[in-house]
């Protein structure tokens, strides 16, 4: 008797070690994102530098915590908007070279290139 109450009591405590090692996985996924730094400037000629947090698993990017949901993302590119002030900002970042270019398109106005940068990993940056 003693010994099924003991090997119930084990199988138990594994059960609940494979459950809190598999919630704690599933946390550590979501909290995981990438770093990107972009810098460049401005259609003004101001320095412009941002760091964006890009969650894959997510399928978004937060900047300065405000969290944008992604339009695009694929083996490309990733797009987002924001808006400010009622300008509709949009925002193209390649997957291939790094390149981002933001778009503002003011009420009643021609959408016209407001920034470009280059974006890097976080990990990646030159020095």
């Amino acid at each position: 008797m003693f010994h099924i109450i003991l090997v119930a009591y084990l199988k138990s405590k594994k059960n609940m070690k494979i459950k809190f090692l598999s919630i704690l996985f599933l946390i550590s996924i979501n909290v995981q994102s990438t770093e990107i730094l972009c810098s460049g400037s401005g259609n003004r000629g101001e320095l412009i530098e941002i760091q964006i947090n890009y969650s894959e698993a997510d399928n978004q990017i937060s900047i300065e915590n405000m969290i944008y949901p992604l339009q695009t993302n694929n083996k490309f590119s990733m797009v987002w908007q924001n808006t400010s002030d009622g300008t509709i900002f949009t925002n193209y970042l390649s997957k291939l070279n790094g390149a981002m270019q933001v778009i503002s398109d003011p009420p009643g106005e021609e959408p016209s290139i407001r920034a470009n940068l280059l974006c890097v990993d976080a990990k990646k940056t030159l020095f």
